[in-house]
């Protein structure tokens, strides 16, 4: 028995009928007459590269968030600076205290 070609279309879908469809892979297999071993390879391959592609943006907003993060520790510190200092100020520009 030889391999049997499948075309692009077939493959997706295929994989789209596990993944999207919730058929098990035995039975998508029977469904589309394509291997059980080639269907599971199939369907984790795609499981693989849509974690990747889901992943970037995940890092990317983890930096953006940690950048955030550290510029409102910093703004806060300056605040607590500047409210400790305050007083003072009021003091000299209105020449009296409290």
């Amino acid at each position: 028995m030889g391999y049997r070609v499948v075309t692009p279309e077939e493959k997706a879908e295929s994989i789209r009928l596990v993944v999207e469809m919730h058929y098990s892979v035995p039975k998508a297999c029977q469904a589309t007459g394509v291997g059980l071993t080639a269907l599971r390879r199939w369907v984790a391959r795609w499981r693989r590269q849509q974690d990747e592609v889901t992943q970037l943006p995940r890092l990317q907003d983890q930096e953006l968030i940690e950048s955030l993060q550290a510029k409102l520790a910093l703004l806060e510190a300056e605040n607590q600076v500047l409210k400790k200092q305050l007083p003072s100020h009021l003091k000299v520009l209105f020449g009296r205290t409290k």
